[in-house]
């Protein structure tokens, strides 16, 4: 009796075993779970934002004023300067050499300019100027002495250069001296009076160079000028002779041309 309850019992425990030992064998054929790796401290840095570089370069540089002094006196101009002007004048305009000698009248001599100014020294103007002559005369190959009529006409442009007083005494920088020079096209038109003949006409390229005072009749608006130039132009029948009426011999007509010219500037 004791026996068989003690084989019962064995048997029980080897099934017990045989079912609890293939699951086991099957956990344990799994492979490992992988592991989280290690962290490691030395490696974790936390990354702060980058800061705006204000750094100058020459890209970010503020560049249209090379100095202080130069922006100060752009500022003094954009306020105190002229920008734009128009004048109307009227002068006299003669002859040297042997063409002063043939040639009378030039008054009144008429002019219109405009104006633009680059700063409170510089500025740059263009504009026509006409004026009228006579001279009586027979050129080498007319036929008879007669009179004729010559009317100089010019369309040009010119610089001019102010000269900085205001460290000068009080008349000086009243009158506002400046220097000018430049180029244009000049026309002589001579006209036989008295005949149906086509008038002569003669174009050529000068320049011309002179110096004015400014006169101011109210700041930044309206000022009076006075300027003197001389004109060098060489035209195609400068080499002519001519005999005038008292039998005087003029072996060419060579001589430079001068104005005297007062104008009224609108300035804006």
């Amino acid at each position: 009796m004791g026996t068989d309850l003690f084989l019962r019992q064995k048997t029980w425990a080897t099934v017990c075993l045989v079912s609890l030992g293939a699951p086991l064998s099957a956990l344990a054929a799994q492979p490992p779970a992988p592991t989280a790796p290690a962290t490691d401290p030395a490696t974790t840095r936390v990354t702060a934002p980058e800061e705006d570089d204000f750094r100058q370069t020459p890209y970010t540089r503020f560049g249209d004023f090379n100095s202080e002094e130069e922006e100060e006196e752009d500022t003094k101009f954009l306020q105190y300067g002229r920008f734009f002007g128009v004048s109307l004048g009227a002068g006299y305009q003669g002859a040297t050499g042997n063409r002063g000698m043939l040639y009378s009248g030039g008054f009144p001599a008429l002019e219109v300019k405009f104006h633009y100014w680059f700063d409170f020294n510089f500025a740059f103007t263009a504009g026509i100027s006409n004026a009228k002559h006579s001279f009586s005369g027979k050129p080498d190959g007319a036929a008879t002495t007669a009179k004729y009529d010559v009317n100089l006409f010019k369309m040009g442009a010119d610089f001019r250069y102010y000269f900085d007083t205001r460290d000068l005494s009080a008349p000086i920088t009243f009158s506002g001296p400046y220097v000018t020079a430049g180029v244009g096209s000049y026309v002589k038109t001579q006209t036989e009076l008295g005949t149906s003949g086509e008038a002569t006409k003669d174009n050529s390229l000068g320049f011309s160079a002179g110096a004015g005072l400014e006169f101011v009749m109210k700041p930044k608006k309206v000022y009076l000028n006075l300027e003197t130039k001389l004109h060098a132009v060489n035209f195609q029948d400068t080499p002519t002779s001519v005999t005038l009426e008292g039998g005087t011999q003029v072996d060419n007509t060579e001589g430079m041309f001068f104005t005297t010219m007062l104008s009224l500037l609108f300035t804006w």
